[in-house]
């Protein structure tokens, strides 16, 4: 299989990643068509996208919904779509996703001026 190798990298980014592993959902289809629903936790987030890890073959481009989890009373689910821009091969037939969201984006309490 060809490596994925998407071209976002840090010097692209526009706002502060923090690695964290939070509960992330993840919905769409493979690259064989089959569609899927995931639990996996985040790798890192930023206000802009988040990474995880995945044993599904997914394809540059495509188009997944990410829902993370509120745990708070009242407090709503942050739910999104995403582009997947990055899928770095991590061995054990594991990838690296990076996705860029394309709907609502995340809130940040941090100054991203840094």
């Amino acid at each position: 299989m060809p490596e994925k190798n998407g071209s976002a990298g840090a010097e692209r980014r526009r706002s502060h990643r923090l690695e964290v592993a939070l509960p992330l959902l993840v919905r769409g289809r493979d690259a064989y068509g089959a569609a899927f629903e995931d639990s996996v936790a985040s790798y890192d987030v930023s206000r802009e996208g988040a990474s995880f890890l995945t044993r599904r073959d997914l394809t540059l481009g495509q188009s997944l919904e990410l829902i993370i989890p509120q745990h708070r009373p009242r407090a709503r689910d942050f739910e999104t779509t995403g582009e997947v821009r990055r899928l770095i091969p991590r061995g054990d037939d594991e990838w690296e996703v990076g996705v860029l969201f394309t709907g609502p984006r995340m809130r940040t309490y941090i100054p991203e001026s840094a």
